[in-house]
């Protein structure tokens, strides 16, 4: 098998004249284990026949990715890597080291002029083969650029160079918003005091990666993959928090789960769920008051008492149970302008069938105090829910 048969695409693709066209929602390389969520639409303009080097254009934006693999690169680190590949293309550059994933990578703002002048961002990370790395760069014609800024940003920051680290903030996250030091937080779940601690510099980040990918999302609020890019909106944002949240899942655990197995011995998880369903149901509510703003709450600004909305909750309830293995999904729907959680657990009450993988999963509805499993008559039509999950391969 060839590199370039090995390079996994997971998204629909066309085959014209040698090219592909494709609607792209995630890269994946099982070589070198590493994986990119771009935003849809991107499309392949050329590749080296080795497999180890792509140029992406986007159709409706004017940006380019470039992705490039090296390999058997001994003595050398992401800096050295990334100022090599901008010294070729003469371009004027400022490269900053940082640590991220485990792994020291290197960032760069540059311009440079090949059949125009361009502006952009470039970074590069080891891959988990030694010797290895992965170099990316994404750039816009430098009067452009200003606009595509935070397009570009997105695009790099759905990087991911280890599986086991997917759920964690992003690389462009992580280079502009070290960690600060960390505060306690505390809250009150089934009158159970759970005392936890998150980064200081958490819910400031976690609502960049929000308005990043907003901005994103809103470009495509008329473009024929607005199902696509609405779902990736939901996914950056949750792989963002996840990690953030680790600490505080953990404590919820220790500190309920044995209740729930005392109270229900022969299904604590849906008491268990049940109580978190319970406790983000008393939660403030409270929308954008701003139209250019996301109308999103982060599930870290959540916990600390900031007013939220449903789809917050539900991906707060989200991570909490996928953090312990029970697989749970987000459901939204334009049509209801409305978003509930949905957990694998077997309990009676309205579940919605995930077609990937055929698994029931039941209705959290987080604004109104029910159980797992009811759901409102005229909110019950499952083709106008649209699923988002969290799973990896």
């Amino acid at each position: 098998m060839t590199r370039l048969s090995k390079f996994r695409f997971l998204f629909v693709f066309l085959l014209l004249s040698s090219i592909f066209s494709l609607n792209a929602e995630s890269i994946s390389d099982k070589d070198f284990k590493f994986s990119l969520d771009i935003p849809e639409g991107f499309q392949i303009d050329s590749y080296t026949e080795d497999g180890m080097s792509y140029i992406f254009s986007h159709p409706n934006i004017p940006v380019t990715l470039v992705l490039r693999i090296y390999n058997n690169l001994d003595k050398t680190d992401s800096a050295s890597v990334l100022k090599n590949t901008l010294s070729k293309l003469s371009a004027k550059s400022d490269i900053d080291s940082f640590y991220w994933s485990k792994k020291t990578c290197a960032i760069s703002s540059f311009s440079m002029t090949i059949d125009q002048n361009y502006k952009g961002w470039a970074i590069c990370a080891p891959s988990l083969i030694e010797g290895s790395y992965i170099n990316l760069m994404c750039y816009a014609p430098s009067d452009k650029e200003a606009a595509c800024e935070q397009f570009i940003m997105s695009t790099l920051n759905g990087l991911c160079i280890n599986p086991d680290y997917y759920n964690v903030p992003g690389i462009i996250t992580s280079y502009a918003f070290p960690s600060q030091g960390k505060t306690q937080n505390k809250v009150t779940i089934n009158n159970k005091t759970i005392i936890s601690q998150i980064d200081k510099a958490d819910i400031e980040a976690s609502n960049f990666v929000i308005e990043l990918e907003y901005s994103v999302l809103k470009l495509y609020a008329k473009h024929a993959l607005w199902k696509e890019a609405w779902q990736r909106y939901y996914k950056m944002i949750y792989r963002d928090a996840f990690g953030r949240l680790e600490d505080f899942s953990e404590k919820t655990f220790e500190a309920l789960y044995p209740l729930a197995e005392k109270e229900n011995p022969s299904n604590p998880d849906i008491t268990y769920a049940q109580y978190l369903l319970s406790w983000v149901q008393t939660f403030n509510y409270q929308r954008a008051g701003n139209k250019n703003d996301s109308d999103f709450t982060s599930p870290l600004a959540a916990i600390c008492g900031q007013g939220n909305d449903c789809d917050s909750r539900s991906m707060l309830l989200s991570i909490l149970l996928n953090s312990i293995d029970i697989e749970s999904i987000l459901l939204i729907s334009r049509d209801y302008s409305h978003a509930m959680a949905a957990t694998n657990i077997k309990a009676p009450g309205q579940t919605y069938k995930l077609e990937e993988n055929q698994k029931e999963y039941i209705f959290g509805e987080t604004t109104a105090k029910v159980t797992w499993g009811m759901i409102a008559q005229d909110q019950s039509d499952r083709s106008k829910w649209i699923p988002v999950t969290f799973f990896q391969d």
